[in-house]
């Protein structure tokens, strides 16, 4: 997974210099995350892998698929990709993409999972929090996982904070092992 997302950096950053410089960051999120909705079809990536099927027949499936919602510039992307072996990064482009759209708007996702549901005032303090945190909107989507027994785990990206009660105990019993 790793290598495809460093694989896929790139085209997502050249689609997004693209998309910037034309004021289309939506409309390239949206056909971005169409081809990838298309390229994870079981069928479609088997048709990806299989080196028997030309590049020009791969383009032309998601072509016939997006008709004319795929554009000039972003079939010279999957021709690019598919030229160079590559099609099978097209999800990771979109994701990649998705995370510069998300930090050139200032919006951060945030996963808040907790034991309990926070209430409204437990809320708006975190969101202020993470909101000065990341000098940006941040967007928080809650979850309840009662099997934490308390606290909770917050990420945002690679940022992880995670004071469960389920990760003091294995911490406590690591120090004790040891």
């Amino acid at each position: 997974m790793a290598e495809l997302i460093t694989t896929a950096r790139p085209y997502a950053e050249a689609a997004f210099s693209y998309a910037k410089e034309q004021n289309k960051l939506s409309q390239w999120s949206d056909l971005l995350n169409n081809l990838a909705l298309i390229a994870s079809d079981a069928v479609m990536a088997k048709l990806i892998a299989n080196p028997s099927v030309s590049n020009e027949n791969k383009v032309s499936v998601f072509a016939g698929i997006l008709g004319a919602d795929l554009t000039t510039q972003a079939k010279n992307l999957l021709n690019a990709m598919a030229e160079n072996g590559r099609l099978n990064a097209v999800g990771q482009v979109a994701q990649i993409f998705g995370q510069l759209k998300t930090a050139e708007d200032k919006r951060v996702q945030a996963y808040v999972v907790s034991a309990l549901e926070p209430t409204v005032e437990q809320k708006s303090k975190l969101s202020a929090a993470l909101n000065s945190k990341f000098n940006a909107q941040v967007d928080i989507d809650y979850q309840v996982d009662k099997t934490l027994v308390s606290g909770l785990r917050i990420k945002v990206g690679d940022w992880v904070i995670d004071n469960t009660a389920h990760t003091q105990l294995q911490k406590l019993r690591a120090a004790i092992a040891n």
